[in-house]
């Protein structure tokens, strides 16, 4: 099967990008030719579709909004790539029409390529199946969240709520931007003619089908590679890995180690202003038993984790099953991790770790001792977190979920056109 690969970065970024490079390497294996489709940048990987990528806002050295030249050709770039880009639609099908793919498989496209990708497939009769990695369709920032609490006016009032908030960049011209493209793609019924909307977690499945209910959505959980043996090893620090933004929950972790000898290592980056927020907190409440490395990668991340004793993930959001728990689990770790969204459906407390009420700091630093205490528990939770991770997780199962729906997705656009 020729699939079509769609994201806006074809560059390591974050979770959304790793999964996107795991992805590729498994259809390859099981012999699918992968013809990628993204926005040019010079960090991308090497690939022989480059050609056929879309121009990037701001130059190819601008990855983020913060690198765009604030031009009028970089917020007319923007502004089209907001609501409907005929010039990335007209990219995307020159690639099509030489290479003939049997799918799209759609990941991250909004604000960096537009939802035109969409009718640049179905014009050419190929059936698109479309990943969710967070709350897009229903939320003008993506998160559901506004004030760093989780916030479903959107969904419960009206889209225009989040102009009313400045949901985005606490901005009104930027919200206002948003909401409208939202509206407008919406009308067009752009997110309609998608075969097949996949989730990782079936609770985003619930709160995105409350508005697009006419859409076909299939839960299918990510993998995570089976490159560790199980390993009974129990560390002595409680590990947090990702990033250090408010909505992470990395505040309440600090303040649930604050004034005990509970050693915490702090694994990961945000802006330069929330890290120095946290250092600030940390020299000036005198806190030594929490370390703050920044972010590690490979072997060195490799080496954090195996030495940890559990890993907390202390969300105040819906994370939509963080590649972390699965990491987590593979390396043999318990999880402490807030009773919210999609985590209720990774963690089952007391068999692969522990939940907390989110935002409760004495909560999790109760269940932070029990973990620190019983070397039989942490045991336990870890040989079943890391069975779930080779058996419930592994690639094998992830592939099969996902090659039965886009063989779904190809058969029944066969049919509409025979009639």
């Amino acid at each position: 099967m020729k699939i079509l690969l769609i994201n806006y970065r074809f560059f390591f970024s974050g979770g959304p990008e790793k999964y996107l490079f795991g992805i590729i390497d498994i259809l390859k294996s099981h012999g699918h030719e992968v013809i990628p489709f993204s926005v040019h940048a010079k960090k991308n990987e090497n690939n022989p579709y480059e050609k056929f990528f879309a121009d990037p806002i701001g130059g190819e050295d601008a990855t983020y909004f913060e690198d765009y030249k604030k031009t009028p050709k970089t917020m007319l770039q923007m502004l089209d790539r907001q609501f409907y880009s005929l010039s990335v639609k007209k990219r995307l099908e020159k690639l099509i029409i030489e290479m003939k793919p049997d799918i799209c498989y759609l990941m991250h496209h909004y604000n960096k390529l537009s939802p035109s990708v969409i009718d640049a497939c179905k014009k050419h009769k190929i059936p698109v199946v479309m990943r969710l990695s967070d709350f897009f369709m229903i939320c003008p920032n993506a998160l559901l969240i506004r004030d760093g609490r989780v916030c479903e006016e959107c969904l419960q009032r009206g889209l225009w709520r989040g102009v009313k908030n400045k949901c985005v960049k606490n901005s009104l011209f930027a919200s206002t931007v948003k909401v409208a493209a939202m509206k407008l793609h919406r009308i067009l019924g752009l997110y309609e003619k998608v075969s097949y909307i996949i989730s990782p977690s079936s609770f985003t499945i619930s709160k995105v089908s409350k508005i697009f209910k006419k859409n076909n959505f299939v839960h299918v959980p990510t993998f995570i590679k089976p490159t560790e043996k199980y390993n009974p090893q129990i560390g002595k620090y409680a590990l947090y890995v990702g990033r250090t933004e408010e909505e992470k929950g990395v505040m309440t972790l600090i303040k649930a180690a604050e004034g005990t000898d509970l050693k915490v290592k702090i694994v990961g980056k945000s802006s330069t202003e929330y890290d120095q927020k946290i250092r600030d907190y940390l020299k000036s409440n005198n806190i030594k038993n929490v370390e703050f490395p920044g972010p590690k990668y490979g072997k060195e991340l490799q080496k954090i984790y195996r030495n940890a004793r559990f890993v907390v993930v202390p969300a105040e959001w819906y994370e939509n099953m963080p590649n972390v728990v699965l990491e987590a689990m593979l390396f043999s770790k318990p999880i402490i991790a807030s009773d919210i969204g999609s985590l209720k459906e990774l963690i089952q407390d007391g068999r692969n770790g522990l939940l907390f009420k989110p935002k409760d700091v004495n909560d999790l630093k109760d269940k932070m001792k029990k973990l620190f205490k019983h070397d039989k528990l942490v045991r336990k939770m870890g040989r079943n977190a890391y069975h779930e991770a080779v058996t419930k997780y592994n690639p094998d199962i992830h592939y099969e979920k996902l090659i039965k729906v886009f063989e779904k997705a190809v058969k029944e656009e066969n049919l509409k056109w025979k009639r």
